[in-house]
């Protein structure tokens, strides 16, 4: 993974990702606790801020010596990558707190971690695919 700079991409992904962690939660706190609203449809909300935060972050810096497609396709791919692991964790968030009776902010921290490194393999390989890649 190092050979092509592949590490430094994982370490990059995760630091804009754990910035990210920051404005999903606060979303989600003011969603849940200041303005009522039911913490699932706080996590779909929460997560879109986060997306775009992140976005902006992995697009400028981690990934742009990378960037072969146009900006609406990456971050189309992006979003749809995302969205696609929230699709995956609401069922898991919603047993760790339903079932489990874990706090509706730890559970979202578990399950974003949990599925940090599918994401990175992802949008490694499907969204920043290296432009001689691309055009083979």
């Amino acid at each position: 993974m190092n050979r092509d700079g592949g590490l430094l991409r994982l370490l990059g992904f995760a630091a804009a990702g754990a910035s990210g962690v920051l404005p999903n939660l606060a979303v989600t706190w003011l969603l849940v606790e200041v303005a009522g609203v039911h913490y699932l449809v706080a996590a779909v909300a929460a997560t879109q801020a986060a997306i775009a935060w992140n976005f902006a972050l992995v697009d400028l810096l981690v990934f742009r010596r990378r960037r072969g497609r146009r900006l609406a396709a990456r971050l189309g791919r992006f979003l749809l990558v995302n969205n696609a692991d929230l699709a995956l964790r609401l069922p898991a968030l919603a047993v760790l707190v339903g079932w489990c009776g874990v706090d509706e902010l730890v559970a979202t921290a578990v399950t974003i971690a949990v599925a940090f490194l599918a994401r990175f393999l992802v949008v490694d390989r499907i969204v920043y695919v290296p432009p001689a890649i691309e055009a083979a």
